[in-house]
């Protein structure tokens, strides 16, 4: 009896320390591309608006809309991309909405999957009168992953 409930126990032991070692990659893996987006996010806000950053770009940097960094051991690739619009402002002209869609992955080497991505992003870069980014704005942001 006492060897029937002592298997039992190890067995529930060692299905917890599974459980605990596959959430703690999930876990670094969010943690890492959280990171990366925010990382991505500072670079994207301080882009020259007048090329690289303006509505009119396909990318966000000289290096096609990508940075790759690494934190708690995984190296997280972040894609972003230009998602303009123009609205209505309060005094009736239309201002331009710098919008960028950042998504974060495990980096493969190649531009993030939709079935891969961990966290999605949607950020708003409010331009001042001089070009400058004045406010930065998160719209969305969900861990997909």
């Amino acid at each position: 009896m006492i060897g029937a409930i002592s298997a039992g126990l190890m067995g529930m032991v060692t299905s917890g320390l599974n459980n605990r070692l596959t959430l703690n990659v999930v876990r670094d893996r969010q943690y890492a591309a959280d990171a990366a987006v925010e990382s991505a996010i500072a670079e994207v806000r301080q882009l020259d608006r007048s090329a690289a950053g303006s509505c009119s770009s396909v990318g966000g940097s000289p290096v096609g809309g990508s940075s790759v960094s690494t934190l708690n051991g995984v190296v997280i690739r972040v894609d972003w991309r230009t998602a303009c619009a123009v609205v209505l402002g309060g005094d009736g002209v239309v201002v331009s909405q710098r919008n960028a869609v950042f998504s974060a992955c495990v980096n493969t080497g190649a531009t993030c999957a939709i079935d891969v991505v961990i966290i999605n992003a949607q950020v708003n870069f409010e331009q001042g009168a001089a070009g400058g980014v004045t406010k930065t704005f998160v719209q969305s942001w969900s861990v997909v992953r």
